[in-house]
This record gives C-alpha cells, structure tokens and sequence, in this order.
C-alpha cells in the first residue's frame, strides 16, 4: 500500500514537472513571438520612417528643382526684356544718327548750292587769270624741264661709271680668287676660296643686272649690257673691241651711259 502511493506521488511529481516544463516551453515560445512581433513592428516603424523621410527629401528636391526652374525662367524673362530694350534704343539712336546724317547733306547741299551760284560769277575771271598763269608758268617750267632732264642724265651717266668700276673691280678680284684656288692644297683653304668665289660671283651678277636696267632691254644678259661701256675710264685701251661712245652729253638715250 506504502508503495503504491509512493509511486502515485512520483506519478503526480513527474506530471506537475512535465505541465510545468510544457508551460515553460509555451511561455518561451510564446516570448519568442512576441520578441519576433516586436522585432517586426521596430523594422517596420523604421522602415515607414524611413520611406517618409525619403518623401520627405524628394519633395524638398523637387520642390528646390522648380524654385529653380522658376527663377531661371524669370531671369531669361528679364534677360529677353533687357536686350530688347538694348535693342529698341540702339535702333532709335541709328534712326536719330540718319535723320541728323540726312539733314546735315541737305543743309550741305544747299550751302554747296548757294556757293555755286557765287562761285559761277567768279569762274570766268578766274579762268582768265589762270590762262595767263598758265603761259607765264609753261614758259618757265620748260626750262626747269630741260635744265631736269640734263641733270638725271648726267646723274645717271655717273651711276652708270661706277658701276662698271665695280663690276671690273669684282671681275678682278674672282680672277685672282680662281687663281688662289688653282693653287690652293689645302682641303679648308680650298672650301674657304671657293666660298668667296662663289659670294663673289654672285656680287658680280648683281652688279650687272644693276647695270643693265637703266640701259633699256639691249638684247642680252646683263654683262653683254655694259661691257661696251668698260673703255670710258681707261681711255680707248683694254676692251676696245666695242664701238666707240659717239652720243651727245647728257642725252638720256644714249647706250653707252
């Protein structure tokens, strides 16, 4: 009997245990779900702040576009307006600019008008003063003429002798540089006289065509244009086998100057 009611007692033990581990394990899960609720609640309270602060500033941002479009737009009005008002008041000042243009030809004209019919009376007696003056003037202009051309003739016969003193002096100084060269061994004295021969050449060349512009297109190069002129200086000796020079002095004509 003792026994079976201490196996009744164990029995009641391990069922007043077992309710109450299953009331541990229910109040645990029920925490849980409740901790899970809240958890969910919190993210979702978060999350809806979240999506209205995001409202919040894309409104502002929106709201900041169109203040701005606005007062871009209002600044492109007052911008059209400006320049247009630059543009009316250019044009007044073109047209006022024309009128005042306009009536200073015409006061112009009319003062040039008024001249004229003054001017008229005057022309015949000044038509006959400057006839006279005319002849008195040609008369001492054709010796002034004269007295002119005699003198670039003899300026030019001048220029014409110096010339070909420089072309003879180039003449000689590029046959005694051909014959250094002829002579010459070595190879940097030879480049070096080569080199002046050359500078020389040309110098002669120039000296020439100088020579042979004022002589007036004589049929060759610009040597064969006053070599004839060569036995000036030296009187008839040297190359004497041009013709000799027979023209007038101070005839600007002449082939010889």
């Amino acid at each position: 009997m003792a026994e079976r009611q201490e196996t009744s007692v164990m029995v009641s033990i391990q069922e007043i245990l077992r309710d109450a581990q299953d009331r541990e394990e229910q109040e645990k899960v029920e925490a849980e779900r409740r901790a899970r609720e809240d958890e969910e609640r919190r993210v979702m309270e978060l999350r809806r702040r979240q999506e209205e602060e995001e409202a919040r500033l894309r409104s502002e941002e929106e709201e900041r576009q169109r203040r701005a479009f606005e007062e871009q737009r209002r600044q492109a009005e007052i911008n059209a307006l400006q320049e247009a008002a630059i543009q009316r008041a250019r044009m007044e000042a073109e047209a006022q600019s024309r009128l005042a243009e306009m009536a200073a030809r015409q006061e112009h004209e009319r003062q040039l008008h008024a001249i004229g019919q003054d001017t008229h009376k005057k022309r015949l007696t000044m038509i006959l003063i400057g006839l006279g003056l005319v002849v008195v003037v040609g008369g001492i202009g054709g010796g002034i003429a004269i007295s002119k051309s005699m003198n670039e003739a003899a300026a030019a016969k001048a220029q014409a002798a110096q010339l070909q003193a420089q072309i003879e002096e180039s003449n000689e100084k590029e046959a005694k540089l051909q014959a250094q060269l002829a002579q010459a061994k070595d190879p940097a004295e030879v480049a070096a006289l080569q080199a002046q021969l050359d500078a020389e050449k040309a110098r002669n060349t120039q000296l020439q065509s100088a020579a042979a512009r004022p002589g007036g297109g004589g049929g060759g190069g610009g040597g064969a244009a006053v070599r004839p002129a060569a036995p000036k200086p030296g009187g008839g000796s040297g190359g004497g086998s041009g013709k000799p020079c027979n023209c007038t002095p101070g005839d600007p004509l002449c082939s010889c100057l």
